[in-house]
């Protein structure tokens, strides 16, 4: 690797270069929208279901046998990033094991259709349909 250049590195992500052992990234957000601009110091949990559910990750299988033959190793001269944001990773190297976990609490607040009385109507987004 002779260059890497990037613009943006931001909320939880690295680059890293060389061979990596583990890599467990996490990046959780709890996002409020609001027609009205307003804070509530009291507001902003995790304990959604989003952030407490547990991830299904795939099993291991340790008997898995690899033999490789690299002729040609890769090189790379030049790598230009514009932006690596939220859990990301720009990873030049081997790497065995990778666990990555990026949740987002969205909760949007409305104004009332009327528009006079002061009543909001909230949406809150779960999960993705």
């Amino acid at each position: 690797m002779n260059q890497l250049e990037g613009i943006t590195l931001a909320f939880s992500s690295f680059y890293q270069l060389g061979d990596t052992r583990n890599i467990d990234s996490v990046s959780w957000a709890y996002a409020v929208q609001r027609e009205k601009e307003f804070f509530l110091s009291s507001e902003g949990s995790y304990g959604y279901r989003v952030f407490q559910s547990p991830i299904q990750k795939a099993p291991i299988d340790p008997r898995v046998n690899v033999s490789r033959l690299n002729l040609c190793p890769i090189k790379v001269n030049r790598l230009f990033v514009k932006a690596t944001a939220f859990s990301s990773i720009i990873h030049v190297g081997n790497v065995s094991l990778v666990s990555m976990d990026a949740r987002v609490k969205h909760i949007r607040q409305l104004e009332d259709a009327e528009g006079g009385n002061g009543q909001t109507q909230s949406e809150e987004i779960e999960e993705p349909n």
